[in-house]
């Protein structure tokens, strides 16, 4: 499997292209709000970045790969990871469900459930193959013991 490639774009970019989407399908036509914006959107920006963050810096302090078509050498189980076996993408989307409480408009309330379904659909099956594939039942036990989400 290492010498697998996986043509897809990173998931931040995969969240950046969605919002430019949004963004672009916005200005395009009128929206009515489906709740009042709100500032309230920062306070959920902000914990799914730090949350985000905090699982990448944890990988580079093991000196692992945060490249999902990298190839892991070490299996992260601590911090967020004891918890959820997705923190980064968590991470992300709970930070694009801040932007869809700011903005208030369909387009950016599309953005998390499709960031949701890409990701979860394409990413974290190849991902989950790979670490199988690394770290065998050590993986499979976490995998058990640990949701994919929440």
């Amino acid at each position: 499997m290492k010498n697998d490639k996986l043509f897809f774009f990173p998931p931040p970019m995969v969240a950046l292209l969605l919002i430019g989407a949004a963004r672009i399908l916005d200005q395009m036509l009128s929206w009515i709000s489906l709740i009042p914006a709100s500032s309230g959107g920062i306070v959920w920006i902000a914990a799914g970045l730090a949350l985000s963050l905090s699982a990448a810096v944890q990988f580079h302090q093991i000196k692992t790969t945060v490249l999902p078509m990298g190839s892991p050498t070490q299996l992260v189980t601590l911090g967020a990871y004891l918890w959820t076996r997705n923190p980064m993408y968590l991470g992300i989307l709970t930070a694009l469900l801040g932007i869809a409480v700011i903005m208030g408009t369909l387009p950016y309330w599309l953005v998390p459930p499709a960031f949701f379904l890409i990701i979860n659909r394409i990413h974290i099956p190849y991902e989950e193959a790979q670490l199988e594939a690394s770290f065998g039942p050590r993986y499979v036990r976490y995998r058990k013991a640990v949701r994919r989400w929440l």
